[in-house]
């Protein structure tokens, strides 16, 4: 595109958060009463610490003004053992005032450029790109983008007088940081999926204990000292409800005295925060699914709709809505 274009679509260049945040904040507000202006902290904790990279689309005139945007938070993963990755795509958005300087929405345009620029299986794409969007965004996507729905989300609930925990001969401890043998754990984990995001400490510590604005809790269960289950925990808000959130879970499936030392420390740490109900989320072809039913949770709708397309021909939607885990700690939204 020449220099006297409009704008240019291209790749986030080192420098171009300043002009991110004054568009995000100015668009979002625009439409949402109750937003809270993102922080350059926020950002950076977003986008420029993920241990798993970068993924930002920008529109952008000639005075370096941000017009839109489509960015995704990649998340290392493993499929079927073999690395890859995934993103998440997030924060996409274009300023209503640019509508007449194209004839395809800039929504549009740079979703287009994201899918061409990060989609794939080699080094440095994304085999997989998911998102949870709102209705508009999802129209149209599923009209002019690549979305398709794998299902609407639903989430695991229980009231904390309502869950039926049998004794564990295992005792969950809080510790002050991830377990140096967390790796340890994934590894064991991750040889029971098919297809899930990595979390190893680096992951996890970026995710967990270096969020800007969250405080998220640890818990650890171990056996003969060797560790056997994690569980991430905070109070927080999700799906217009404030519960005791399970956000992230590491826990063999076969372990049933692991999950039960967690499943208490979680009890007693949401009734100790003033939690009337503990919530969670997987995907319902999780082992978690119905053995989190079997000690009272279930199943409630949630305005979510998970929503995703796949660059492999080998692992179509189908396919990874079969074998792909994930807990709210992969979304942005806890």
């Amino acid at each position: 595109m020449s220099s006297s274009a409009p704008y240019t679509i291209r790749a986030y260049q080192p420098g171009d958060e300043l002009a991110i945040l004054e568009a995000f904040n100015r668009i979002f507000a625009r439409v949402d009463p109750s937003f809270t202006p993102r922080t350059l902290e926020e950002w950076r904790w977003s986008y420029a610490r993920n241990p798993s990279g970068t993924r930002i689309q920008l529109a952008v005139t000639p005075e370096g003004r941000v017009l839109a945007q489509y960015a995704g938070l990649p998340q290392r993963a493993l499929v079927d053992g073999q690395p890859t990755c995934f993103s998440q795509s997030v924060d996409s958005m274009a300023d209503p005032e640019a509508r007449k300087l194209a004839r395809e929405p800039l929504f549009v345009q740079v979703g287009r450029a994201f899918d061409a620029a990060y989609g794939g299986e080699g080094a440095g794409q994304d085999m997989l790109m998911w998102g949870l969007p709102v209705p508009v965004a999802y129209r149209i996507g599923k009209k002019q983008l690549k979305y398709q729905l794998v299902r609407q989300q639903h989430k695991l609930s229980v009231a904390l007088e309502r869950l039926t925990l049998p004794a564990s001969e295992l005792v969950a401890e809080e510790p002050a940081t991830l377990p140096p043998d967390t790796d340890a754990l994934f590894a064991r984990f991750a040889a029971e999926r098919r297809a899930l995001a990595v979390r190893d400490r680096a992951q996890l510590a970026w995710r967990f204990e270096q969020h800007p604005q969250h405080r998220y809790r640890i818990a650890a269960v171990r056996r003969a000292g060797a560790l056997v289950g994690l569980a991430l925990y905070r109070k927080g808000a999700f799906d217009q409800a404030e519960d005791g959130l399970l956000v992230d879970w590491i826990v063999p499936a076969h372990d049933a005295a692991a999950r039960l030392a967690l499943l208490a420390w979680l009890a007693a740490s949401a009734r100790a925060e003033g939690c009337a109900r503990l919530t969670t989320l997987f995907a319902d072809t999780a082992p978690e699914w119905l053995a989190f039913q079997q000690h009272g949770f279930r199943v409630h709708a949630t305005r979510y709709f998970l929503v995703a397309w796949s660059f492999s021909a080998r692992h179509d939607l189908e396919w990874l809505a079969q074998h792909w885990y994930y807990t709210l700690g992969d979304t942005d939204l806890a």
